[in-house]
């Protein structure tokens, strides 16, 4: 084991169980959350007018941005030593740096993450294939967030602080994979990727 992966470790055994299981929980109610939003834009889909097709795959991406495991409620760390602990003793924050701190992994990530879902909100890109292509790429991105959604649901169960962080990490790397680029501006592309390269620090 290297030294950065015994770090890691540490600061994860010191986190308590109850902070890790309110983190799941919260992780749990969003992706609750996400597969009722889910439903019914499949739903909503199947009788939307062919120009409206670009306000949905906007709509779509921001809804699945915002329920994604970024906030402090989904993390173990913050759980534990925020509010009242202002972070003293975090191990997060040891191995990664303060999350407030402007170069720290998280503020990387997090800005990063900011900076795409505002490319998405202001996204006036006209889509360039045809509206029966452009419903099966939607209903594709829709079955496919669903599953992961679901498996990622399944594997809070079992896992451990390490795993956790981990499973955050791979999550939201995986779903933002899933938001349909090619429908969307050439920003919205250079975006996500900044995001993905930050996620390589994330744990």
């Amino acid at each position: 084991m290297t030294h950065r992966a015994r770090e890691l470790q540490a600061a994860a055994e010191a986190i308590h169980p109850a902070a890790l299981e309110e983190a799941k929980a919260a992780i749990a109610t969003s992706c609750r959350e996400y597969l009722r939003w889910a439903d019914m834009f499949s739903l909503r889909l199947q009788s939307l007018p062919d120009e409206k097709l670009h306000h949905f795959a906007r709509a779509l991406a921001l809804t699945l941005l915002g329920h994604l495991p970024t906030r402090p409620a989904t993390c173990p760390f913050c759980i534990q030593y925020g509010k009242d602990r202002s972070c003293s003793g975090c191990g997060y924050a040891a191995t990664h740096g303060r999350c407030d701190e402007d170069d720290s992994a998280f503020s990387l990530f997090i800005e990063a993450f900011q900076e795409l879902g505002r490319a998405v909100y202001q996204d006036t890109g006209k889509m360039g294939c045809p509206a029966e292509e452009v419903r099966k790429q939607l209903y594709s991105c829709i079955d496919a967030s669903i599953k992961l959604v679901r498996k990622t649901e399944q594997a809070l169960e079992s896992a451990s602080t390490r795993d956790l962080m981990m499973l955050k990490a791979h999550h939201i790397r995986a779903m933002i994979n899933l938001i349909p680029v090619q429908l969307l501006s050439e920003e919205v592309a250079v975006r996500l990727q900044t995001v993905k390269e930050a996620l390589d620090n994330y744990w």
